[in-house]
Protein backbone atom coordinates (compact mmCIF):
# COMPACT_ATOMS: atom_id res chain seq x y z
CA UNK A 1 0.00 0.00 0.00
CA UNK A 2 1.43 3.53 -1.13
CA UNK A 3 1.22 5.95 1.84
CA UNK A 4 1.48 9.98 0.84
CA UNK A 5 4.16 11.67 1.97
CA UNK A 6 4.46 15.09 0.55
CA UNK A 7 4.50 17.13 -2.82
CA UNK A 8 6.54 19.48 -3.75
CA UNK A 9 7.10 21.82 -6.95
CA UNK A 10 3.89 19.37 -8.59
CA UNK A 11 6.14 16.54 -7.09
CA UNK A 12 4.57 13.71 -4.74
CA UNK A 13 6.49 11.77 -3.09
CA UNK A 14 4.52 8.57 -1.77
CA UNK A 15 6.10 5.43 0.36
CA UNK A 16 4.91 1.51 0.79
CA UNK A 17 5.44 -0.75 3.38
CA UNK A 18 8.51 -2.04 4.62
CA UNK A 19 10.02 -5.08 3.77
CA UNK A 20 12.82 -6.69 3.76
CA UNK A 21 15.20 -7.11 0.33
CA UNK A 22 17.34 -10.19 -0.59
CA UNK A 23 20.02 -9.65 1.77
CA UNK A 24 17.56 -9.52 4.37
CA UNK A 25 18.19 -5.42 5.26
CA UNK A 26 14.73 -3.81 6.22
CA UNK A 27 13.67 -1.27 3.19
CA UNK A 28 11.43 1.74 2.54
CA UNK A 29 10.12 1.82 -1.01
CA UNK A 30 9.57 5.21 -2.29
CA UNK A 31 8.12 6.65 -5.39
CA UNK A 32 8.02 10.13 -6.88
CA UNK A 33 6.07 11.32 -9.14
CA UNK A 34 4.89 14.76 -11.48
CA UNK A 35 2.58 14.54 -14.16
CA UNK A 36 3.06 15.45 -17.53
CA UNK A 37 1.27 16.02 -20.76
CA UNK A 38 0.81 11.91 -21.55
CA UNK A 39 1.86 10.67 -18.45
CA UNK A 40 4.20 10.94 -15.27
CA UNK A 41 7.75 11.42 -14.57
CA UNK A 42 8.78 8.80 -12.19
CA UNK A 43 11.66 7.81 -9.94
CA UNK A 44 11.94 4.21 -7.93
CA UNK A 45 14.45 4.43 -5.04
CA UNK A 46 14.11 3.26 -1.41
CA UNK A 47 15.86 3.28 1.96
CA UNK A 48 18.44 3.23 3.68
CA UNK A 49 20.49 2.67 0.31
CA UNK A 50 18.52 5.08 -2.22
CA UNK A 51 19.96 3.04 -5.35
CA UNK A 52 17.60 4.60 -8.01
CA UNK A 53 15.40 1.49 -9.25
CA UNK A 54 13.63 3.06 -11.93
CA UNK A 55 13.83 6.94 -13.08
CA UNK A 56 11.90 8.06 -16.42
CA UNK A 57 11.21 11.97 -17.09
CA UNK A 58 13.47 13.56 -14.75
CA UNK A 59 16.69 15.03 -15.88
CA UNK A 60 20.28 13.76 -13.93
CA UNK A 61 20.01 17.22 -11.51
CA UNK A 62 16.53 16.35 -10.43
CA UNK A 63 17.35 13.05 -10.21
CA UNK A 64 20.08 14.04 -7.61
CA UNK A 65 17.64 16.69 -5.61
CA UNK A 66 14.81 14.23 -5.22
CA UNK A 67 17.71 11.58 -3.65
CA UNK A 68 18.85 14.63 -1.63
CA UNK A 69 15.32 15.31 -0.13
CA UNK A 70 15.01 11.38 0.34
CA UNK A 71 17.84 11.57 2.07
CA UNK A 72 17.13 14.56 4.34
CA UNK A 73 13.70 13.20 5.15
CA UNK A 74 14.60 9.35 5.82
CA UNK A 75 14.53 10.03 9.63
CA UNK A 76 11.08 11.34 9.33
CA UNK A 77 10.22 8.92 6.99
CA UNK A 78 11.26 5.99 8.99
CA UNK A 79 9.19 7.35 11.81
CA UNK A 80 6.21 7.32 10.25
CA UNK A 81 6.27 3.84 9.59
CA UNK A 82 6.85 3.07 13.48
CA UNK A 83 4.01 4.87 13.93
CA UNK A 84 2.03 3.41 11.42
CA UNK A 85 2.77 -0.02 13.02
CA UNK A 86 2.36 0.98 16.68
CA UNK A 87 -1.27 0.99 15.52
Amino acid sequence: MRHFYSEIDNISLTYCDPRENEDGLEILPLHFERPRHGGFDTLDTSLPVLYVKEATGFSKKEIVQLLQYARNNASILWSLVKEKEAV
